[in-house]
Formats: C-alpha cells, structure tokens, sequence
C-alpha cells in the first residue's frame, strides 16, 4: 500500500507539460464531473511528488483494487477525536463487509499531516454505481455529522478526462 497520494489542479496546458517532464509516473487526469474546464491531475506512486503545488493525503486504509481509469468519488470532513472514532469503525466495517457493487477500492486518507481533515476515496465503475450505491441511503459522511452546523464537508466527483495533450 502507497502512504501518499499526491493531487494537483490545473489546465491542459500546465497539466501536459507537467506529463512531458515526468514520463516515468502514471499521472491520471480527471474533469470535475459535469465541468470539463476543471481538471485534477492525480499521482498515486506514493513517491516525492512531482507537481509544483500538490495536495498532500496521507494514506491511513485501503481495500480492494485499484481501477484509476473509473468514476472516483472524493468525501473530506473535519472530524473530532470522538468523531474519527466513530467514522474510522463505519470505514472498517464497510472494508469488511465486502465493497458496494460497481465499487473496486476505497482509500481513508488525511490531509497531509493533519488527521483531522479526513477524506474518503473511492474508484468506481461509473457515476451511476455510485449513485445506486449512495441513493441506497448509504453515504462516506453521516447524516448526524451533516445535520451539525459546526460541521464542514465538501464530495467531489471526477470521471476521466477526455482525452486532450495532457492526458
């Protein structure tokens, strides 16, 4: 298991050229789902990172396999101590019980070197098994932490960008 994934945003143009001055990594492009001028450039080598301003994520679990060129869902939360307790049991408990249909991996991360900035990572088939999946009443962030108004989260989708110079 890598202990790092490394993220960076950017246009086509300066996610290319970072592509061409790096051709030994696997370095994935994504489009922020439904707005294709929002692109995320992903490095899951869990080697130094490459990209000049990166997203730094600690990785804390994994399960399954990996299938980057899928639906990847993001989900980041500032969790308290009692809170990382309670979310880190559902996370152990849905990595046991066998992932969701149309699911291949999920990654608990932290924000680089802050373990209360949580997030959550998951490659997918596709948008719609996620969809099927979450609108099944099941969801990486609980409703009781959403219902708190001192409690931030932020979901982010991306499918694979079409492909372009940079990818």
């Amino acid at each position: 298991m890598n202990e790092q994934i490394a993220i960076t945003f950017g246009n086509d143009k300066i996610l290319s050229a970072i592509r061409a001055n790096h051709p030994d990594r696997d370095l994935l492009v994504y489009q922020a789902l439904n707005q294709n001028d929002k692109l995320m450039m992903l490095d899951y080598s869990g080697k130094e990172p490459v990209f000049h301003s990166p997203v730094l994520y600690d990785v804390l679990s994994h399960a399954g396999d990996d299938k980057w060129e899928g639906f990847i869902s993001f989900s980041a939360m500032d969790l308290n101590f009692d809170q990382q307790k309670v979310f880190d049991a559902r996370i152990n408990k849905l990595r046991s019980n066998g992932l969701p249909d149309g699911m291949h991996s999920i990654y608990s991360l932290n924000y680089h070197k802050d373990i209360n900035q949580r997030v959550i990572l998951g490659t997918w088939d596709s948008y719609s098994d996620f969809e099927i999946w979450k609108n099944g009443s099941h969801e990486f962030i609980p409703k009781e932490y959403r219902d708190s108004p001192s409690f931030y989260s932020h979901e982010a989708y991306y499918t694979p960008a079409k492909k372009t110079e940079a990818n």
